[in-house]
């Protein structure tokens, strides 16, 4: 997309918005593309307040594409379609629509409709369901998904937002409720609810049926067996680019005009231009792809509309004519100057900017006031300011009011509104096991898990964790020790071999590694002893400063972002020096936390260096940093390989004679003749980024200097820092609001895949990066780029261009001149181009694990599906490689950088992360159970109980654990057992309590029993109580040294009062006798008896 650079702009918006008055019915406003109805769409939304303005969005696919059309697009279109005729509305939409065919209009219409106490069984529900083809999985995440647990079914019908959460009993619907996605919690409560398709192509037999007899009658001649996505659909599964074959699903089709065929259709532009475009671009991709006998194609007058017929319709209706505006950055200027001199005659002007800050600093700016675009007629200043976003002037002329945006104010890194935010689910910190996954038992050694399986042992059922060892020995494992078992994290150049259950090498194994890490734990508490003691200056910001510093963020914080500055500001007041790391994906929100801490050092007078590796980072945050600390007295400077020695020295003097307070620098900043003395803060950005010399040089400086890691994948050593705790962690795991994971793929590169990666992105009005990491080879890129799509403009950036070069050719991508930037890894950092959302690299087999997930993170940077291609050259790559290609694949989902970082790790070895002599022990017990040891035994020198878990047994001889009737997937229930396990508060216990109701319905007797097991392990922690364990006849209560006196005394009273019941043996055990009591009245009235000792 290259920006149209005529300055002169018809008046569109108020010219409908007066039309759109007089009408009474639901309008259809028609545009010539996306970025078109975009424009229009948020300049509507500010002038109409009285009816909904909606916007039906394009496919985002190319015609004749290998992709399908993006989930969160399809159910836009479901909501809009289904919604169509609820209320009178306005509708854009693009001529790329009016070409696309649809289901007959009577496919959308709403099946079923249930409301609270309506007679419903759970059967009959999944019959309903199924009938609409609704794919069942364990949680329901997208349209046309449904899941069961226990009583309640979980549906995302199309119609709503939000997924539904119907709980029946005694086949009664007793409740209904809207749940979060991310959460999977229910956020409010419906009296009915509808269920309508929620898929284009949910396939059963009658439709799989249909497809393979219309295909064979319209490909007489084409082979099937060698057509993947024909196998695939026989086989009832829904292949991508499944859309290319359409009309063979269905028995009758329509289009867009006849399912909106009750509006009143309106346009503003001629548009036979783009009619006559796309229809070029349906063509071409027809005669391109058409050759692959594999995936036969439909002719383009079978699948699309014919385009006379859209031009016809076009044609037809009614045209809305504008006056013109000239919206030039001169006439801008005109207008700022007019509000400066107080120059106007018959005009009013309303500024307007989306970011609250901005509209505060222009109401002092202008002593003027915002006001609510309804009341814009009443307007008596010369200058009012409104809420809003739009890019283009509204000219009000029956009021003489001139509205422009303030669009030359720049925008923030990120955009994220708590109370919109994704929090990602806390388990992805935490990897499950798998079946077939090599996990550690801490005490019978490696095997391989096999799943749950319920066991009945004295009477009662319970559920275990089956492992098998070798020779096909089986252990079964009592899901209240999971806390022994542990993940292996395979270093693939390690031969692994299973343990046996009947050898003594595990425990010779274990005891040599056992010996190795006290040695290490000591070497850890040394160099902790030695950070302890160094004194490091205790930085604290005037509180009433630092709140206006945190008015000026023009977004919401988020959860995490307020829990890390709080650590942060805690730590810097301390006289112990800082070590954090602060860990979050691209544009999550490091960089503002990074400020703040900054902020908070130059208020005490202490200087702050920001070391970045690469010159474009070093850019990107001087001109962040400016930005934000602009109504504040503090100079900022910058150094690297672009400053020229006159003023490089100049900036070394200024900050070593403390005029500078925050210093943001390359490697350059690593001489000595910088100062450090005043320093206070040293923020790091992408340690990994930097060589050992460096390293080293850091090292030196951190024993006084409070030191900030920034990181999305933090590097092995660094993780080994946080997991000894000598590095303290935060991590931001809320995405920015409506970002979306980026679609990944591995490729092998052809000129036909590259084509139509840049040309889909081109087509939606995007740009895209193409990552050749080899400069000689740059050109050739370019030039065949230019020879499959002339009209792509492409430009070069690389490290070997001069300052003016790389800045003017940045300066053309990112006002949208160019289509697409050849580049290297001098993008991997600090560029932030919302606009740019498929990113190509080629050769991927050659970047690091960390490397390509920075990459990825250049793109998908807004509300709009991101593509990343990985281009290999062949199949025939390096192992190591192709684990790097297929993990960062895997981890496609945002905010998983940390689990790519463990990921490395993996891959690496345990060597890379705590160096050779640790190695060979991990190799053997595995990674995590070796940093569990290493804890404990930081713990145990330090001669601290934090942290050290109690064994203490809880047996009632009842059924206590989760049937598969009330929750049926293994790993739901897995992460249940190991959420329970790690609780240690009544709080949180009481959270998962309920949780698992809202989720799963009822809680019945055997999970209500697991649940209490972990209540009165709660009351007994740290009260000297080992063990329970109650049987129908009496109850013992193992005690030992570590029991209070006063709680012992009561207990030696009971015995001596009541005798009869109560009595204490030579054993140390409390024993609590009574006569045929069922589990239920014995749990009721120990807990009482607990209660009333402790």
């Amino acid at each position: 997309m290259t920006k149209n650079k005529q300055n002169k702009y018809q008046n569109y918006a108020y010219s409908i918005k007066k039309y759109i008055d007089k009408s009474s019915n639901s309008l259809c406003l028609v545009t010539k593309d996306n970025i078109e109805s975009k424009y229009i769409f948020n300049e509507l939304s500010i002038l109409i307040e009285n009816r909904p303005i909606q916007l039906f969005p394009e496919n985002d696919i190319l015609p004749y594409d290998h992709f399908s059309i993006p989930d969160e697009i399809t159910k836009q279109r479901f909501q809009l379609i289904n919604n169509r005729n609820k209320e009178k509305h306005i509708l854009i939409t693009s001529v790329r629509n009016l070409f696309e065919i649809f289901p007959d209009k009577y496919f959308f219409k709403s099946e079923e409709t249930f409301s609270i106490n309506d007679k419903l069984s759970i059967d009959s529900i999944i019959k309903i369901v199924e009938s609409l083809n609704y794919q069942k999985k364990t949680n329901v995440e997208n349209i046309n998904e449904y899941s069961i647990r226990g009583g309640i079914i979980d549906v995302f019908s199309p119609i709503y937002k939000n997924p539904l959460r119907i709980e029946i009993f005694d086949d009664q619907i007793e409740s209904i409720r809207l749940f979060e996605i991310e959460s999977q919690l229910s956020i409010k409560n419906i009296e009915r609810f509808s269920i309508s398709k929620g898929s284009l192509f949910s396939l059963d037999d009658q439709k799989v049926s249909s497809f393979i007899k219309k295909w064979r009658e319209y490909f007489t001649d084409t082979d099937e067996r060698y057509c993947s996505i024909f196998q695939k659909i026989k086989n009832n599964e829904v292949a991508e680019g499944i859309e290319i074959y359409f009309p063979f699903f269905f028995k009758k089709t329509s289009t867009f005009i006849e399912i909106f065929n009750k509006y009143d259709y309106i346009k503003y532009h001629d548009l036979n231009n783009s009619i006559n475009k796309y229809n070029h671009l349906i063509e071409n991709r027809y005669e391109d792809e058409s050759h692959d006998s594999t995936r036969p194609l439909i002719k383009p007058s079978d699948l699309f509309l014919n385009y006379k017929d859209v031009m016809n319709f076009t044609e037809s209706i009614k045209k809305i004519d504008a006056n013109e505006i000239d919206y030039s950055f001169e006439s801008f200027k005109k207008v700022e100057e007019a509000i400066q001199k107080h120059e106007f005659s018959d005009k009013k002007i309303v500024l307007m900017s989306s970011v609250p800050s901005e509209i505060e600093k222009l109401k002092e700016k202008y002593k003027t006031e915002a006001i609510r675009i309804n009341n814009i007629g009443e307007i008596k200043k010369d200058v009012s300011l409104i809420y809003g976003d739009i890019v283009r002037p509204i000219n009000i002329t029956d009021e003489n009011i001139l509205v422009f945006h303030k669009e030359y104010i720049d925008k923030s890194e990120f955009k994220i509104d708590s109370s919109n935010a994704k929090s990602l689910k806390k388990d992805t910190l935490s990897k499950l096991f798998q079946i077939g996954d090599l996990i550690v038992h801490e005490d019978y050694g490696l095997g391989i898990y096999e799943g749950l399986e319920v066991v009945e042992a004295n009477k009662k059922l319970s559920e275990y964790i089956k492992i098998t060892y070798d020779k096909n020995e089986v252990l079964y494992v009592p899901l209240k020790n999971i806390n022994k078992i542990s993940n292996y994290h395979k270093n693939n150049n390690t031969n692994i071999k299973i343990d046996s259950l009947s050898s003594n090498k595990w425990s010779i194994k274990k005891s040599k590694a056992d010996k190795r890490v006290i040695d290490h734990a000591a070497e850890i508490l040394d160099i902790e002893s030695r950070r302890n003691n160094a004194n490091s200056p205790s930085l604290k910001a005037d509180e009433d400063l630092f709140l206006n510093f945190e008015k000026e963020f023009p977004y919401n914080e988020t959860p995490d972002q307020i829990e890390s500055i709080l650590s942060i500001k805690k730590d810097l007041s301390l006289i112990k020096p800082m070590n954090r790391v602060l860990c979050g994906d691209v544009g999550f929100g490091k960089t503002e936390v990074a400020m703040r801490a900054a902020f908070i050092s130059v208020s005490s007078n202490k200087q702050v260096i920001i070391i970045t590796p690469s010159t474009v980072l070093c850019d990107q945050h001087y001109d962040s940093f400016i930005k934000r600390f602009e109504n504040f007295p503090v100079t900022i400077n910058k150094l690297n390989r672009h400053t020229s020695n006159n003023n490089k020295e100049n900036i070394i003097n200024s900050f070593n004679s403390k005029k500078t307070d925050i210093l943001i620098a390359t490697h350059i900043v690593f001489n000595n003749s910088i100062n450090y003395e005043s320093t206070g803060l040293l923020i790091i950005d992408e340690e990994h980024k930097f060589g050992i010399k460096q390293k080293n040089f850091i090292k030196d400086k951190q024993s006084n200097v409070h030191v900030l890691y920034l990181s999305a994948t933090p590097i092995p050593r660094t993780m080994n820092l946080v997991f000894s705790g000598l590095k303290d962690f935060s991590f931001l795991q809320t995405p920015p609001t409506n970002r979306i994971n980026i679609k990944s793929f591995l490729k092998i590169q052809t000129s036909q895949l590259l084509k139509e990666a840049l040309t889909r992105e081109k087509v939606r009005g995007g740009q895209c990066f193409i990552v050749q990491n080899d400069i000689d080879k740059m050109e050739s890129i370019k030039k065949e780029i230019n020879n499959l799509l002339p009209d792509f403009n492409v430009s070069i950036a690389h490290g070997r261009l001069s300052k003016k070069e790389i800045k003017k050719v940045m300066h053309e991508f990112k006002n949208g001149e160019i289509d697409g930037l050849i580049c290297t890894t001098i993008i991997e950092m600090g560029l932030d181009i919302p606009n740019a959302n498929t990113i190509v690299i080629i050769n991927s087999h050659n970047f690091g694990l960390s490397q390509l997930h920075q990459l990825r993170g250049r793109v998908g940077r807004s509300e709009k599906q991101g593509y990343c291609y990985f281009l290999i050259p062949t199949l025939e790559i390096p192992k190591l490689s192709r684990n790097r290609l297929d993990s960062i694949i895997r981890h496609s989902n945002l905010g998983e950088g940390f689990l790519i970082a463990e990921e490395d790790l993996e891959l690496r070895g345990g060597g890379e992360m705590l160096g050779d002599k640790q190695s060979g022990h991990i190799d053997n017990i595995g990674l995590s159970l070796y940093l569990s040891m290493l804890k404990d035994a930081i713990n145990s020198q330090k001669d601290t109980k934090e942290s050290i878990k109690k064994d203490i047994e809880i047996n009632f001889y009842d059924s206590a654990y989760i049937s598969e009737d009330y929750l049926p997937s293994p790993l739901e229930r897995l992460k249940i057992y190991k959420k329970l396990d790690e609780l240690l508060t009544f709080k949180d216990l009481k959270t998962l309590n309920t949780n698992l109701r809202d989720r799963c319905g009822k809680i019945p007797i055997e999970t209500k029993n697991l649940i209490d097991n972990k209540r009165f392990y709660l009351k007994v922690l740290n009260t000297g109580i080992k063990c329970i364990k109650s049987n129908e006849k009496n109850t013992n209560f193992e005690i030992t040294s570590d029991i209070k006196d006063e709680h012992l005394n009561k207990l030696v009273s009971l015995a001596q009062d009541e005798p009869q019941k109560y009595q204490i043996n030579s054993n140390n055990k409390f024993i609590y006798k009574y006569h045929e009591l069922n589990s239920e009245v014995r749990r009721q009235n120990i807990n009482e008896l607990l209660d009333e000792i402790f």
